[in-house]
Parts: C-alpha cells; sequence; structure tokens
C-alpha cells in the first residue's frame, strides 16, 4: 500500500469521526434543550406559552380574613330605653278595648304622657274599638291596668293571656224580674260586676224574645259554682260566648259595628257587593263550597271549639289557641263536585283533638303558665 493510499484512508477515517464529533454534540444540545424546556413549562415561564405567574405567598392576616354577614331581627320601634330596643321572648301586652273609637295615634300617645306611662315598644291598632301596647316592663303595665284615666273614659285595659272577669249562667229565672232587682237580691263569694238576660229567638215568628237564663259577670278568673238569690242557692254553670260573624265581611270575631273593613262582601261569591243570584257558593273565610254563614265551614267550627275550650278552661282567647288542636277533615272523592259542600270532620279525630286539648290545658294549668 503506497503513501497516497494511506493518507486517503486517514482523511476519511478523520471525516467520519469529525461527523460523529458533530452529531453527538448536535444531540446533546437538543436534548438539554429539550429538558430545558420542560423544566421552564412546570414552572410556568417558559416565553412563548401564555402563562400567568405564579403568586406570591405571603402570611394570611386575620383581621382582613372574609367575615359572613347575617340579616339583622327585626327592629320595633324605639322606646326611652335604647337597651330595650325590641320585644322579648315573654312580651308584655295589654288590649285595651272601649265601646266608642279610641284615639288616634298621637291623641292616644297624649293621654299616655299624661297618665306618666312610659316604656311602651308598640302600640297596634286592630280595630276602631281595640288597640294591643307592648310594654318592656311590668311595672309600666301596671300603671296602664290601674289608670282611672283611662277607666273614666270608658276604655278597659286587661292582659291579653289573663282575664279578669269570668262569666256564668243560671237558669230558670222568672220572666218578671228585672235585673236591677236580680243584682240587689243576688250574693256570692266572689264579687258581681253585673247581670244581663239572655234572650232567644221565636220559632214560630223568629223574633227575639227574653229568656229565663241570666249570665252574671264576676270579677276575677275563677268562677264560683253557686250563688244566692233572695236566700236560695243556684248553681252557677260556665256560659260558652257564640261565635259572631260581620255581616259585611263574613268574618269571625266581630260585629259589623266594629267592622275594620269598609268593602262589602258577598256571602256566596265573596265578591264586592251584598247579594247575588249564583249557586256555585265559595266561603269568604275557607274558599270552601259554601256560603260564608254556613254551620259546616271549618273556620266557623274552629272558632266554636275555641268558645268551648275557652269556657272550659276559664281563659283568654289566645290562651285557648295554644291549647286547641286541630281536626283532620275526611277524604272523599266525591268532594271534587263544585256544587257539593265543604266535607265535615269526622267524629272520630274530634274525640281524639278533644282529650289532646284537655291534656293541654291541664298541663298548662299545673305549670302556671298564666292566669286561667
Amino acid at each position: 500500500m503506497n503513501s497516497n493510499e494511506n493518507l486517503s484512508i486517514q482523511n476519511e477515517v478523520e471525516f467520519e469521526n469529525s461527523m460523529i464529533a458533530e452529531y453527538s454534540e448536535s444531540e446533546m444540545t437538543r436534548s438539554m434543550e429539550n429538558i430545558a424546556g420542560a423544566c421552564s413549562r412546570e414552572n410556568g415561564s417558559d416565553v412563548g406559552i401564555n402563562r400567568r405567574p405564579a403568586k406570591r405567598n405571603r402570611e394570611i392576616n386575620h383581621e382582613e380574613v372574609w367575615s359572613t354577614v347575617v340579616r339583622k331581627s327585626k327592629r320595633y320601634g324605639r322606646s326611652g330605653n335604647d337597651d330595650t330596643t325590641g320585644i322579648p321572648e315573654d312580651k308584655i301586652e295589654v288590649s285595651i278595648t272601649c265601646k266608642e273609637p279610641l284615639p288616634k295615634q298621637f291623641g292616644l300617645a297624649k293621654m299616655l304622657r299624661v297618665e306618666n306611662i312610659k316604656n311602651v315598644i308598640k302600640v297596634k291598632y286592630i280595630n276602631s274599638f281595640k288597640a294591643l301596647i307592648h310594654f318592656s316592663d311590668e311595672a309600666s303595665a301596671e300603671c296602664l291596668l290601674q289608670s282611672k284615666k283611662f277607666k273614666e273614659n270608658g276604655i278597659t285595659c286587661q292582659r291579653t293571656l289573663e282575664i279578669n272577669q269570668s262569666y256564668g249562667v243560671i237558669k230558670d229565672i222568672d220572666l218578671n224580674l228585672e235585673e236591677e232587682e236580680i243584682m240587689q237580691e243576688m250574693s256570692s263569694q266572689t264579687a258581681i260586676l253585673g247581670v244581663k238576660r239572655l234572650k232567644r229567638k221565636n220559632t214560630n215568628d223568629g223574633h227575639w224574645e227574653p229568656s229565663e237564663s241570666v249570665r252574671i259577670c264576676f270579677k276575677g278568673s275563677s268562677l264560683p259554682a253557686y250563688v244566692y238569690i233572695f236566700d236560695t242557692r243556684v248553681n252557677v254553670s260556665p256560659y260558652t260566648f257564640p261565635v259572631t260573624q260581620c255581616s259585611r265581611c263574613w268574618r269571625f270575631g266581630h260585629s259589623i259595628k266594629f267592622c275594620p273593613s269598609l268593602k262589602i262582601i258577598c256571602p256566596k261569591c265573596t265578591k264586592g257587593h251584598s247579594n247575588c243570584e249564583t249557586t256555585l257558593f265559595k266561603c269568604n273565610n275557607c274558599h270552601g263550597r259554601h256560603m260564608a254563614m254556613a254551620k259546616i265551614c271549618p273556620v266557623f267550627i274552629k272558632e266554636k271549639r275555641i268558645r268551648e275550650i275557652m269556657a272550659e278552661f276559664n281563659c283568654s282567647y289566645k290562651r285557648a289557641l295554644t291549647v286547641y288542636v286541630p281536626q283532620s277533615p275526611r277524604s272523599n272523592n266525591m268532594l271534587q263536585d263544585p256544587h257539593l259542600p265543604t266535607p265535615l270532620y269526622e267524629r272520630r279525630s274530634r274525640k281524639e283533638s278533644k282529650s289532646e286539648e284537655t291534656k293541654k290545658g291541664k298541663e298548662v294549668k299545673r305549670n302556671g303558665r298564666g292566669h286561667f
């Protein structure tokens, strides 16, 4: 082999070694770039990719932490004491009633100031003849109850959950005895405030006439078992107040004289006229398929039962509401007919409700929650 061939072979080997070195160097450079790109993508700092920079880590300031905002409870009228701006749980409520319309807002406020009655939280007018006054302490409520100015104006004041008067009935009293004579000749261990001869409707002509039953009003919450008339002992029965119904709005609990509404309601269809000839009845109280004065109305049955509880436990209307147990209506598919009346209540459910009411009434009386 001559020198020229050796030189060519050596040159080819050197060329191949240089190519291998360049290729290895380029591969290493490319792999390093890939590793650097992967690291930059993980850190989110790659210039070619539009990414948000990482947030700074800073210490949490507890004073700047979000707090939950809750709606405040309803606030009533402000009183003289800033610490008692709301009605407490055991609110002190006094009811004032009068046979004549009560003074308006400013007139009543003037009477309260003249009598030095303070700590009034709220005054709510039920109608023109009745209002409820809420107090923040017992002393102010007692001051209103003992006010002579209100009594002189014919305004009766009493607590809503208590009763100051009890009513009983005596029967078989001669019709020729006048109320004044009965009052003078009657004696009892409990103070007697008044008597009234009851009336009954004559079945022949439909007119009201005096009956032999006399209602007696006693002072206090206890009803005596008997009274004496002409030195004769007469048993006293609890008096059950009838359910009054307004002939204008056909609601229960008041008459047309004390109706707070001036709108005339039809007792048959509940529209704004006095009467109509429709046969598709609708009650204004329960929206049932009967007239407003029907005795099968669930609202009438409820009001009647509440008055029976008032007579049984000798309690106020509000106290009787806490004892009352509603009854369940009977189910019947035939009642889908609009011409049929509202369903009556089952006797079984009424018996169960009455037993539960008796139990609740005894518990309330035993625990001493209010005066019966």
